[in-house]
């Protein structure tokens, strides 16, 4: 499978999955940046979104934007390129957490791409949250440790 052509609507589907992710108190403390040039998604923090007193060392925002970066190679995959990331890549630049470069992606024998991802991108798309209350219903037998 060749990937296909990185236009506007396969940017925002990726930016989608991304944004998809669970983050704490669903601040989404993270934004995105396309370097056109080298076909790389770039995640940074988004500190003005950071919950100081809830988390004051910026642990779960790192905790949020990994699970972002996780959504984001799986639609990467998804849409037929080999999502390349990169971890804190500069020193100098400590807002920037990952880098995602579309590369080439890599076919089977037979010619298949073989991401292995598109279960899971099938699934970004049901996750949610509830706040809803916990029910007052026990596990059932056998699930919980005494």
């Amino acid at each position: 499978m060749q990937p296909a052509m990185l236009d506007a609507a396969i940017l925002e589907k990726l930016i989608s999955a991304a944004v998809a992710a669970p983050s704490i108190h669903n601040t989404q403390p993270w934004r995105y940046r396309l370097n056109p040039d080298t076909v790389t998604l770039e995640v940074r923090a988004a500190p003005e979104r950071a919950l100081r007193y809830a988390d004051p060392m910026g642990r779960a925002l790192s905790v949020s934007a990994g699970a972002a970066v996780f959504n984001l190679r799986v639609a990467v995959a998804h849409f037929g390129w080999d999502p390349v990331v990169r971890l804190l890549p500069s020193r100098s630049q400590p807002d920037l957490l990952a880098t995602v470069r579309l590369a080439a992606s890599p076919t089977d024998r037979a010619g298949r791409h073989d991401g292995g991802h598109d279960d899971l991108y099938d699934v970004i798309w049901r996750r949610h949250s509830s706040r809803s209350p916990y029910s007052a219903r026990g596990c059932p037998h056998g699930c919980c440790a005494t």
